[in-house]
């Protein structure tokens, strides 16, 4: 299987990783994906057969592009990250972030020439990507597709992470810079969310290993850790507490572009009610929303992936 290209993009901000997959056959745009708090780009371009997002948007003809943000994977890390994670305050907030976003959109729009570009968002980067098509540069966008959406619902699983022990309406005020990811975590938090014992349902036991060797080499310290770990920001956990204590960081009556919601039927992170009320609340009169059956918050990791990008693309291509 032919893997992306990466290159980097060094000015204006810190050094961002861009990955690019061409079109093939006749040219139908681009579209750039913008990954959420745990995998960064290397979720959108898995090296299995039938698993690569990129891949299958580059067979429609399009253009795909994804950007590891700051302090991910292959982009620039902070000297913070080099210290103790509690010595410095979390990092990359969505704030932040629009900025890498907005220079990926930029560098997008130079190599194809397309004036505005499709942004497809998932999990934190639908609050991220809500944020950046419902503000000043919302013109550069043609389409947003919103995968596993996240808006602003009380949701006390997710408090229990990133709120403070005792009061979970409040931050976590011990979040540092940073968090150590490791492969039990993921294994723990994924399996919590397919409702069978026999996970081989949903997910290839090939996939799982191949996406987490991939974040894990993306980190020079990753053979540190015993057992072996990869470094994310921890900004996102602030930004996910206001969404999961009812405090949404964007208003999406701003919205006035197509967008299309989609989620895994299974999914205990992005669920109806929210994507319901952020469907309720946009702005934009062509809106549409798809539920994937059989499928967790990782539904572009499972089994289920060719129908996560067969409806993406039946969107992008209305």
């Amino acid at each position: 299987m032919q893997t992306s290209r990466i290159f980097y993009l060094e000015n204006g901000g810190p050094r961002l990783a861009l990955r690019h997959r061409p079109a093939k056959g006749p040219r139908r745009g681009a579209v750039l994906f913008v990954h959420g708090a745990t995998f960064a780009s290397e979720l959108y371009d898995l090296p299995i057969p039938g698993y690569s997002w990129m891949e299958a948007a580059a067979e429609a003809g399009r253009e795909a592009f994804a950007v590891d943000l700051r302090g991910y994977a292959l982009s620039e890390r902070p000297p913070s990250f080099d210290r103790p994670a509690a010595e410095a305050p979390p990092y990359a907030r969505a704030q932040e972030v629009l900025t890498d976003i907005d220079r990926a959109v930029e560098a997008v729009r130079a190599k194809t020439g397309d004036t505005r570009i499709d942004l497809i968002g998932g999990s934190w980067g639908t609050v991220t990507c809500g944020i950046y098509a419902s503000g000043a540069n919302a013109g550069k966008v043609r389409r947003l597709a919103l995968y596993a959406p996240l808006y602003g619902e009380w949701n006390d699983p997710w408090l229990s992470i990133c709120g403070a022990p005792g009061d979970p309406g409040r931050p976590n005020p011990d979040l540092g810079a940073y968090r150590w990811v490791e492969e039990a975590a993921i294994r723990q938090r994924w399996d919590g969310e397919i409702p069978t014992a026999d996970t081989s349902v949903y997910r290839e036991e090939a996939v799982f290993q191949s996406l987490f060797r991939s974040a894990l080499e993306a980190d020079p310290l990753w053979q540190t850790r015993s057992p072996p770990a990869f470094r994310v920001p921890n900004g996102t956990l602030v930004d996910l507490h206001a969404v999961f204590s009812g405090h949404p960081l964007y208003d999406p009556a701003e919205i006035r572009l197509p967008v299309l919601l989609l989620r895994g039927a299974d999914d205990p992170t992005s669920t109806d009610s929210d994507t319901s009320r952020l469907y309720d609340a946009l702005g934009t009169k062509e809106r549409h929303y798809r539920i994937v059956p059989q499928a967790s918050h990782f539904a572009m990791a499972e089994k289920a992936a060719s129908k996560v990008f067969q409806e993406t693309e039946a969107f992008l291509s209305a």
